[in-house]
């Protein structure tokens, strides 16, 4: 069993890029081989897109949505078959054409701790015993569909733990073909985010045995043939909604400089949760998993303008968990030397 994390990268609301080739640029340099770049309909210069990553050793995952925060009823067929042929149709006419790396997906339920927009009494009790076997049951209708109309199409199912704890186990039944994107870790809260959490908390609890039993069971919930990966919240600036891909020009020293603040207060907060991360990280690593991915949701971010520390600390330390925290910050060449740098 090899130790170490096979793929790193960033997953980002596409429409908060501000400069696509910088942002591909600045992931390159960071040695980073994997993006998430999430929209509401193919960008329309996702060629483009494509080209450039492949030349720098980066492969993209498109995201839409296949129901996610939608209203839809995860136990009832007729959605299911709705949203089969709206997929594939979206597949077939936009992806398709492209030669995706892959199609990275959520589907309604995880999230918000329902499996019903609807409010049905099904999916009303499904709530409270954990929303796994209707997440299986309706990603499972589509999957089947795609994988036979596209065989070899790479898929990413994007799951919040949230929502599927309470019967985690049922995921076993997911197609075994298709990775596992989890969306939050066990801990504290509603979004049960560790080590970190949207809010920048320093001071929130702890890691604990069982948050690192539990991400040892992420790893190898469908046994050694796993693919797993992991979406490590803490980054974003700000939320970036469903907007088209940006095409035009902007001042990024500028924009940067709104957000520049954000990143600053991100210092202390990693600095401080680091041997907490390194804690989690180094589970993932050890994991017999087939594949292990780890990315970073850098959010509204202005990773195109700068490589921003608080990132490249966390990616310093995936790259060798088996550290001490302050080996660890001195590998990553200090604050000055990355937020000096446009």
């Amino acid at each position: 069993m090899k130790e170490g994390i096979d793929h790193l990268g960033l997953w980002t609301w596409g429409g908060r890029v501000f400069n696509w080739q910088r942002y591909l640029d600045h992931m390159s340099r960071s040695g980073l081989d994997r993006v998430v770049l999430w929209h509401s309909k193919v960008p329309a210069n996702a060629r483009a897109i494509l080209d450039y990553a492949h030349r720098l050793g980066i492969r993209v995952w498109w995201g839409f949505n296949w129901s996610w925060n939608s209203p839809v009823c995860l136990n009832r067929e007729a959605d299911a078959a709705e949203w089969r042929d709206k997929v594939l149709k979206i597949i077939d006419d936009e992806y398709a054409p492209l030669g995706p790396d892959g199609i990275c997906f959520q589907v309604g339920g995880t999230e918000f701790g329902g499996a019903c927009r609807l409010h049905c009494e099904t999916c009303r009790k499904a709530a409270e015993e954990g929303v796994g076997p209707l997440f299986v049951k309706f990603a499972g209708h589509i999957i089947e569909a795609v994988r036979k109309a596209h065989p070899g199409l790479y898929l990413s199912a994007g799951v919040h733990l949230g929502g599927v704890h309470r019967s985690f186990e049922s995921l076993k039944s997911l197609d075994p073909g298709v990775n596992i994107m989890w969306e939050d870790l066990p801990g504290p809260g509603r979004h049960i985010e560790v080590p970190f959490a949207y809010d920048w908390d320093p001071d929130e609890s702890a890691v604990t045995p069982a948050t690192l039993d539990m991400v040892e069971r992420m790893c190898s919930l469908r046994g050694d043939a796993e693919d797993v990966a992991f979406v490590i919240k803490g980054f974003p600036c700000h939320w970036g909604g469903h907007d088209p891909m940006l095409l035009e020009e902007f001042d990024l020293k500028a924009l940067a400089g709104v957000y520049q603040g954000k990143w600053d207060q991100a210092v202390r907060y990693c600095e401080k949760r680091l041997a907490d991360a390194l804690a989690v990280f180094r589970v993932i690593a050890r994991s017999p998993a087939r594949s292990k991915t780890v990315l970073l949701l850098v959010e509204h971010g202005l990773w195109e303008y700068r490589r921003y520390y608080p990132a490249m600390l966390i990616f310093e330390a995936l790259r060798n968990p088996f550290r001490e925290p302050g080996e660890v910050i001195a590998a990553a060449g200090g604050i000055e030397t990355l937020q000096g740098e446009p």
